[in-house]
Formats: C-alpha cells, sequence, structure tokens
C-alpha cells in the first residue's frame, strides 16, 4: 500500500543557497540533479522565485493547474505557492530566489504595484515570452548578479538590491501591467496597504476569516480595505479571504491523501460538514468530486484558476 500522503512539503531558501542565504542567482545545471528530482514532487518555497527557462521546456502544475513553459520564457512563483515541476533532459536557465526581507523597508511602497502585478495576481499569468532584444538586456542584469554574488566586493548587497529591481520593473513593463489611474501618491500607498494585506491572509486564513479582523490589523475600516481592494484587484477583500482558504483546501485535496474532515480542521473550521457546504458553495464540487476531476485531470468547477 502507497504511503498516505498528508503534508506539503516546506522548502526554505538556505536549501537552494550554497553561500548566502538572503539571495540566490544560479543555472539551472549548476543546483544539481537532486533540485530537479526535488521539484518534482509538491511542494512550496518560503521566498519568492523567478525561473528563466532559456532552452528546452518544463512542465509546470501551480497549485491545480500545469502549464508548458517554454524555452526563453520568465515566470514568476510567490512564496507558499504550491508547485511541482517536471524538466525536459535539455533544459536549462536561471533562478533567482529571495525572502521578503532582501528588498529594503523603503523601497516596499515602491515595489508594491511591481510585485502585486508578477507574483500575487488573480492566476497564474505572469509568464512572459522574451524576444531577441529583450533576452540580450536580462543576460547582462543577470550576469551582473552572478558576478555580484561571486565577488561580493564592497556594496555588493546594495548593487543586487538594484540589478532585482530593474530586473522586476522591466518584467512588469513586459508584461503590461498597469495601475490603476488615482494620484500616485494614493496609488504607493494602496499598493502597499494591498500587499500588506494579502501577506496577513497567508498568515492568519486559517483563524481570521472576517474582513473586520484584516482591517483591525491594518489600522483602516472595512469599507476602505474592500475598496483598495477592489481597484487593485477588481474583487473585494472577503472574496480575497474566502479564495485563500478554498485554494488551500484545493492545494491539499490535489496534492495529499487528507480527508475533507482533516482537511476542515487543519483550515480552523470547527464543522466539518460547515466546511463541505462552504466549499461547494464556492466551487460547486463537493470536496469529493474536486479531488477526483482534479486528479483525473478534468475541469474543476467554481475556482478555475487558483487564486493567489
Amino acid at each position: 500500500m502507497a504511503e498516505k500522503r498528508d503534508h506539503i512539503e516546506i522548502v526554505s531558501l538556505p536549501e537552494y543557497a550554497t553561500a548566502d542565504a538572503s539571495f540566490v542567482v544560479s543555472t539551472l545545471c549548476s543546483l544539481g540533479p537532486d533540485f530537479f528530482a526535488h521539484n518534482e514532487a509538491p511542494h512550496r518555497h518560503e521566498f519568492y522565485t523567478i525561473y528563466w527557462i532559456k532552452k528546452g521546456e518544463l512542465t509546470h502544475t501551480i497549485d491545480t493547474v500545469t502549464h508548458v513553459v517554454k524555452r526563453n520564457t520568465l515566470f514568476f512563483l510567490a512564496p507558499r505557492q504550491v508547485h511541482k515541476m517536471h524538466f525536459s533532459e535539455k533544459v536549462d536557465g536561471y533562478m533567482i530566489a529571495f525572502p521578503d526581507a532582501f528588498m529594503c523597508l523603503q523601497e516596499a511602497a515602491n515595489m508594491a504595484g511591481i510585485q502585486s502585478s508578477l507574483f500575487i495576481n488573480n492566476q497564474f499569468s505572469s509568464v512572459i515570452t522574451l524576444d531577441a532584444e529583450q533576452e540580450k538586456e536580462f543576460e547582462v542584469i543577470v550576469q551582473r548578479m552572478m558576478r555580484e554574488m561571486q565577488e561580493k566586493e564592497a556594496g555588493y548587497e546594495t548593487a543586487l538590491h538594484s540589478l532585482l529591481r530593474y530586473f522586476l520593473v522591466l518584467a512588469s513593463r513586459i508584461k503590461g501591467a498597469s495601475m490603476a489611474a488615482v494620484p500616485e501618491q494614493f496609488a504607493a500607498h494602496n499598493s502597499s496597504v494591498f500587499l500588506h494585506f494579502k501577506n496577513l491572509i497567508e498568515e492568519n486564513y486559517h483563524h481570521l476569516k472576517n474582513v473586520s479582523d484584516y482591517a483591525d490589523q491594518l489600522h483602516i475600516k472595512p469599507v476602505l480595505l474592500n475598496d483598495i481592494s477592489k481597484q487593485l484587484s477588481g474583487i473585494t477583500a472577503g472574496e480575497h479571504i474566502r479564495n485563500r482558504i478554498i485554494l488551500e483546501a484545493q492545494r491539499y485535496l490535489y496534492n495529499t491523501d487528507l480527508t475533507a474532515k482533516e482537511i476542515a480542521y487543519k483550515l480552523g473550521f470547527e464543522d466539518p460538514h460547515y466546511f463541505s457546504r462552504f466549499f461547494k458553495k464556492y466551487t460547486n464540487q463537493s470536496p469529493s468530486e474536486f479531488r477526483d476531476a482534479a486528479r483525473a485531470g478534468a475541469p474543476v468547477n467554481g475556482l478555475s484558476a487558483p487564486i493567489l
């Protein structure tokens, strides 16, 4: 009998770092065979990850949706997303990885819109194909990052911060993301609030399920939090909370053998029957129906794409 899958592995940045655990930039091939074998099992990262596939292709399953990523593409993975990857034999490229703390606190407001665009969006849409000129420009940036990491001369961390910011700005421009048409100072503030809200959901969705709980932590009124959420993402704060709970349930149903009752308790529901009704209300499938359909590769109802 196969061993029961009852958890999803969490990977920390030092497991990929060879020297500096605060920032990683590396070719995929130099990460070694363990990296490729490890990534074929479902797992989560505790850090932001950028993959640049230079040649070959990979099949990438994020949550319950599978994507084929071909040569010369960038894709972006936010912390705590569940994913697994199957690489072709001739794949090569780069991996860039960094935690929240790597970006300077004073840059949080300026980078919030970019992070929301590339890493935190309503579906896994941050796959960017580069043309020949863009490839050259990104190659220069990545090679400069690798040189800074190797030589570690005075001020190299500042240089890495600047290079990473420039990399993300260029990627955001190519993706064509745009902020809502509001005055600049309010856009920066609202983006920062929204990103903080999304991070709070990640930390608390097991036990905080009301918009007012998060608004209190952000020191704003629930109606304002809803307005900011709708302005920047198109859906309310309550929908973000609900979607995050459903997404985690989907992750457990797809990647583990836990029962619906066990998953309900993991997600902070005291009544497993209420959890099942909650899940079916917003996905049009019972937990068991979702598990069977997702594992069979059939389209799933309700939330057709993962909500990050």
